[in-house]
């Protein structure tokens, strides 16, 4: 079994823990009236966030039209727009959860993003990210090498492989979508500390994967994880 493969299976473990992260989130701060999905696509994950808090009012934010017009057929109020470019068209304090799972990493401007979520989030409201990890440890050992972290190999929207010869993907392979590729990444220390700057008060870090080891230990050094799901809340 080549190493690609290897890695491509080690993804797909850490994503379905990621995923369960999330969810173990949601149920633990639960349950909430209203949900707001940021970068819903098209909406089959906005649902069953939905169902797991019980929330019977349910929004989400999606750049893409085709993908954001299948969300509204699923029943999601969705506003098709960027993430980070304008004021959400959101009442403020009237949401009590955002989630936001594999976005950030793809946005320009992450001040108006974390302004946005405060604004529309209830006194008290909680606020669930996901994102890849920067200080993962095969980013880590791919920057030691002088390669281009994996979670940025993406970084262009005509090669979603650059800079890293181990990359999952083809170096002429295109991003699907201008809005796929990663601007920036972060470690949970350094995102928390902005989520902070906003008057988020952090709850709890979750942590999925660690290369090339069992997924699960990712849950006990979240430091190291592939992907990091911060938990926050909005101060009363």
């Amino acid at each position: 079994m080549n190493l690609k493969k290897l890695l491509s299976q080690a993804y797909s473990s850490a994503y379905d823990l990621n995923i369960r992260n999330i969810e173990t989130a949601l149920k633990l701060t639960g349950p909430h009236n209203s949900l707001m999905d940021v970068g819903c696509w098209d909406g089959k994950w906005t649902r069953h966030w939905a169902k797991i808090t019980g929330a019977k009012k349910v929004f989400g934010i999606e750049p893409v039209k085709s993908a954001a017009m299948q969300s509204r057929s699923r029943g999601v109020t969705t506003y098709i727009m960027p993430a980070d470019k304008n004021k959400w068209p959101i009442p403020s304090n009237s949401i009590d959860c955002i989630v936001s799972n594999q976005v950030i990493e793809h946005l320009t401007d992450l001040d108006r993003f974390f302004a946005e979520s405060v604004r529309a989030l209830a006194p008290g409201g909680i606020i669930v990210t996901s994102t890849n990890n920067l200080s993962s440890l095969h980013n880590i050992a791919s920057i030691i090498m002088g390669w281009a972290p994996f979670d940025l190999a993406n970084s262009s929207y005509h090669s979603s492989s650059i800079g890293n010869p181990f990359s999952l993907h083809n170096n002429d392979e295109k991003c699907g979508e201008p809005t796929w590729t990663h601007k920036c990444v972060y470690t949970a220390y350094w995102l928390n500390r902005w989520q902070m700057s906003y008057g988020l008060k952090p709850v709890k870090t979750f942590g999925a994967g660690l290369y090339p080891f069992p997924a699960g230990l990712g849950k006990i050094f979240p430091r190291y994880a592939a992907f990091i799901t911060t938990v926050c809340q909005k101060q009363k």
